[in-house]
């Protein structure tokens, strides 16, 4: 079960974010688009329409996996890492291609988080700073690392917090679909556990958020509430950017 809400928020004027779920192919997709002129928006449309076209014309590799189809062919975990990556490197090319014909497009970039659910796998392929969440048994944790210029100097461990806290740019994005021609994208795998849920975030709502703990709560909400009061919330704390949430529930929990 799945459930998605996406807000222009506060400030913005038009919504930049684009989102994607096909629940046949278990597929969740969120892009935040960025770049002037309202060319984040195109970025994103672009990204999230490739990697769904990607997938979907290997809709049987994915149901050959599901069914552990023996034999010569046998689809394993890398096969499936390998499209996903694939996708996403065809949607950076197909963006970039774009922002090259029109000069007030150029530069312009998305992030990207995806993710497919497949038999007890979830296949997870990331650029930016958009973030997936677990919620397992009570506990919230961030699995996706978000590409920038904080991050990476955190991971330098030249700087203390407090430095880097003053860092001008510090939220700027290191990684991001479209800006070249080939991105780096991070790809995981992880096991999918019965009563597991996932959160997709563009950071216009992580931005709010804390500690991953703080966001238990939402997913324990019936249905679509989920979404909408993760919005709410993000609205309520300022909505400086557009907010989009995706909740997707796994399988049956014990208390279901």
């Amino acid at each position: 079960r799945f459930f998605a809400s996406t807000d222009v928020g506060q400030v913005r004027d038009h919504n930049e974010d684009n989102f994607l779920v096909d629940k046949k192919l278990a597929l969740f997709v969120v892009a935040d688009g960025m770049g002037g002129h309202a060319a984040g928006e195109v970025a994103s449309a672009i990204a999230v329409r490739t990697v769904h076209e990607e997938i979907r014309r290997e809709a049987d590799l994915i149901n050959d996996y599901i069914s552990g189809a023996t034999g010569a062919a046998k689809v394993t975990k890398r096969d499936l890492i390998m499209l996903l990556e694939h996708a996403v490197q065809r949607a950076c090319a197909k963006v970039n291609e774009e922002a090259k014909k029109d000069a007030a497009k150029r530069g312009m970039g998305t992030t990207l988080s995806a993710l497919i659910v497949a038999g007890h796998q979830g296949f997870i392929a990331h650029v930016g700073d958009s973030r997936i969440y677990l919620f397992r048994q009570g506990r919230v944790e961030q699995i996706t690392e978000d590409h920038t210029v904080y991050n990476e100097l955190i991971k330098r461990g030249n700087l203390t917090r407090e430095q880097i806290e003053k860092v001008g740019h510090k939220n700027a994005i290191t990684r991001a679909v479209g800006v070249y021609e080939r991105v780096e994208v991070d790809t995981l795998v992880i096991e999918v556990l019965p009563g597991d849920s996932f959160l997709l975030a563009s950071d216009g709502l992580h931005g709010y958020i804390e500690q991953p703990d703080e966001l238990a709560e939402y997913f324990k909400k019936e249905g679509a509430q989920s979404t909408k009061a993760l919005v709410d919330l993000a609205n309520a704390r300022g909505g400086k950017d557009n907010i989009t949430a995706i909740v997707v529930h796994v399988g049956e929990a014990a208390d279901d």
